[in-house]
């Protein structure tokens, strides 16, 4: 059956009653400000030379595609209005008294720290959409803006069904949440063609509750950017699988794998959220990071930090009400395994005979089942090379996908107890030997989750290690995020007895952190595979670019006319009709009628419509 669905909002209409311009890029470039990119609807004729001006007001409604740049100030009268479909509108700000329409595959990004006056209204029609503020954290985006958004006309409510998540330190996205909408589609044959299925958020698809027969058979898929998608061979989250995340592109596989191709029994979409490398392990405030752990599935996210939920030991992996704990947790991309389960007298190995591999194995694969990507047990400092090497041998042999490496790290083959006042550079040359032995082994990213210079060492050691560690960690690509733990002998603590910055809490605060993962789409590479894709680069025509992206049933049986009409407009169709509605351009509904044969149009405005025949959209014109 074929996915019949449509975003009839991105389809291309217009009034002709007002100044209504849409992109064409006909000076070659894509500056929203050079008039002669824009042609108006009916007569193809460019806006009034600098009608389209930096800084000053625009009193007429712009219809975007395509990737465009505004280098200056945007200003909106009450009757200024840009509408944006399968584009991206880069600017510092927009301000004034107008709207903005964020339809399907619609992007607007701005840099300004007060990036939209209160007088801008902005619509969602989609929820394949967004608005990035490069400068404005989520908290203060939330505080100016929640009055200003609405879906479908519809004010929204945090977090029920719209998000407000970090982008990085310094920025933020805004977008619609809720379960049922899809950022991923699915096909049955190769180059997106065939039968296909809209997979919806966070929800876990396995065997038949896959939509439209696709179990075991799917070829291809389209993710949109800004979400992370987990496939596997098999229900229970284990066999082959890989883990995909579309940071800032969408993602088109034309043809998957063979370890994949009709082989997907599992698959689940999520959100992706935007971190830098440097966490907290602990849920501590004010150290300028916006992602932390604690040891347990029992954190939580806020608008600024993902919560990377652990399953300490054998008791949260046990049952399905564990995984549902850790499915439920907002926000989270990941999941930790185990602390230091190879200690058969410490930590969570000493429980339920987790200090057994095989033991641990059968637990760790529990956890699959989360759809979340994964984040090996984190051992001791040494059996990273013995205890989790036997781990990660036997989860390749039974399938059971790793994609990320965790260590911990505390110097403890250098004899501390008997160098309180060791040489930082040999620390950290040692550290980096460590690092460096674990990558060649497992060649997958490294989370060091713990690490400080010993216990045994004072606060200016532990200090000048940092200054020269963190650099190293950022710098380094397989380094993928790390959060320094403070000894509990309070020598390297980040506040003091007053709640007040040591040095070290104030340089780790202040250490500016790059991007975890930096690359705009990723396949994430696991023990079970590497990173062998080849992403699928598109071109924006503006002539085409409203067409919806999904496959619309051919319309031959349908038939209106006369078409232009100034009156009435007769249907021709072979089935009965049971839903007959007229929409404007942006989707939005103007009437409904009876189901009839015949309808009278005199009450529109001239211009072009929509006709929607039970499920079929048929372009109409009012003269």
């Amino acid at each position: 059956m074929k996915n019949y669905f449509i975003f009839i909002f991105s389809l291309l209409a217009f009034n002709v009653n007002a100044q209504e311009y849409r992109w064409t890029g006909n000076s070659n470039n894509n500056d929203f400000f050079d008039e002669l990119n824009w042609v108006e609807f009916i007569s193809n004729n460019i806006p009034e030379e600098n009608s389209i001006n930096p800084g000053q007001p625009i009193g007429f409604s712009l219809y975007l595609t395509c990737e465009i740049i505004a280098d200056g100030e945007i200003i909106l009268n009450e009757n200024g209005k840009i509408i944006i479909t399968d584009g991206e509108l880069n600017s510092e700000k927009i301000s004034g008294f107008g709207e903005i329409i964020l339809n399907n595959s619609a992007y607007l990004n701005l840099t300004d720290i007060y990036p939209i006056f209160e007088g801008i209204s902005v619509n969602f029609n989609s929820n394949e959409s967004w608005i990035r503020f490069y400068n404005l954290d989520p908290t203060s985006a939330f505080y100016y803006y929640h009055d200003n958004i609405f879906y479908n006309d519809e004010q929204l409510s945090y977090p029920e069904n719209i998000r407000f998540d970090n982008y990085y330190n310094e920025g933020s996205i805004v977008r619609i949440n809720s379960d049922e909408f899809s950022n991923l589609t699915v096909f049955s044959e190769n180059s997106l063609s065939g039968e296909s299925a809209n997979i919806s958020n966070n929800t876990v698809f396995e065997g038949e509750s896959i939509p439209n027969n696709l179990n075991d058979d799917i070829s291809s898929f389209k993710l949109n950017k800004g979400y992370m998608a987990t496939f596997a061979e098999n229900e229970d989250g284990t066999g082959k699988s890989k883990v995909f995340i579309s940071s800032e592109n969408d993602i088109i596989i034309n043809i998957l794998p063979e370890y994949l191709n009709n082989k997907i029994s599992f698959i689940r979409v999520i959100p992706w959220n935007w971190v830098t490398k440097k966490g907290t392990a602990g849920d501590t405030e004010s150290m300028n990071n916006n992602w932390f752990y604690k040891w347990s599935n029992n954190g939580s996210s806020d608008m600024s930090r993902e919560y990377a939920p652990m399953a300490w030991g054998k008791g949260a992996a046990d049952d399905l009400n564990d995984i549902e704990i850790i499915k439920q947790k907002y926000k989270s991309t990941h999941l930790l395994a185990f602390n230091e389960p190879d200690n058969c007298n410490d930590q969570s190995g000493q429980y339920g005979n987790m200090c057994v591999v095989d033991t641990s194995l059968v637990y760790y694969k529990n956890l699959l089942k989360s759809g979340l990507r994964m984040v090996s047990p984190a051992t001791r400092q040494g059996e990273v090379f013995s205890w989790l090497n036997e781990f990660n041998y036997k989860a390749e042999n039974q399938e059971i996908r790793i994609d990320v490496i965790a260590v911990h790290w505390y110097d403890w083959t250098s004899n501390p107890e008997n160098s309180p006042n060791a040489n930082p550079q040999d620390i950290y040359n040692r550290f980096v030997n460590y690092l460096e032995n674990v990558y060649n082994l497992y060649g997958l990213p490294i989370w060091i989750t713990e690490f400080n210079a010993n216990r045994y060492r004072n606060e200016w050691v532990h200090r000048q290690f940092l200054q020269l560690a963190l650099p190293y960690l950022e710098e380094t690509e397989y380094i993928e995020r790390y959060s320094f733990f403070p000894p509990v002998t309070d020598q390297a603590d980040f506040f003091d007895e007053n709640n007040n910055y040591t040095q070290i809490g104030e340089f780790y605060s202040n250490f500016n952190s790059t991007k975890s993962i930096a690359e705009n789409e990723y396949a994430s590479p696991s023990n079970l595979n590497s990173n062998d894709y080849e992403f699928i680069q598109t071109e924006c025509n503006p002539n085409n670019a409203f067409l919806s992206n999904h496959e619309i049933e051919s319309q031959k049986e349908i038939t209106i006319y006369p078409n232009p009409s100034s009156d009435y407009v007769f249907i021709e169709f072979d089935q009965e009709i049971t839903d007959l509605k007229i929409l404007n351009i942006e989707g939005r509904i103007i009437k409904k009628l009876r189901p009839v044969e015949y309808i009278n149009v005199s009450f529109l405005n001239k211009g072009i419509y929509f006709l929607k025949v039970n499920d079929h959209f048929i372009k109409f014109i009012k003269k």
